[in-house]
């Protein structure tokens, strides 16, 4: 139940903060802002509030492919699986380094290329 908690309550905190930072900054933030601050939520949520890694990005990739199904419903298929790659990137770095930022800073990088790139084939 924690974990569940944990994913809803980042799932709602990035999506409001989401908004707005697109909405005050432009879509620009997409690709160099909003991948920080997802896999700081995610993660962080997870140190702070407990649940397990893995399920907390599976459901925060869930909700964002809700969202996503409206217009594109690859990109839908492509958030789930997205966020599942970002956990197993940050659980990955964590148990090789014992270093979380550093974990975080990791997936981050490849969340932001992955937006980047993602943004150029699906839109």
């Amino acid at each position: 139940m924690r974990t569940l908690f944990t994913g809803l309550l980042v799932s709602y905190f990035a999506f409001v903060f989401n908004h707005y930072l697109v909405s005050r900054f432009g879509n620009w933030v997409i690709v160099y802002i909003i991948p920080i601050s997802e896999e700081f939520l995610k993660t962080g949520f997870y140190y702070l509030l407990g649940g397990k890694l893995i399920t907390i990005h599976l459901i925060f990739g869930f909700i964002e492919g809700i969202f996503d199904f409206v217009d594109n419903k690859i990109a839908a298929f492509a958030a789930i699986l997205s966020h599942l790659l970002f956990a197993y990137i940050t659980l990955f770095i964590w148990t090789i380094t014992d270093k979380l930022l550093l974990a975080i800073l990791v997936s981050a990088l490849v969340h932001s290329i992955w937006n980047y790139l993602i943004g150029r084939i699906i839109v």
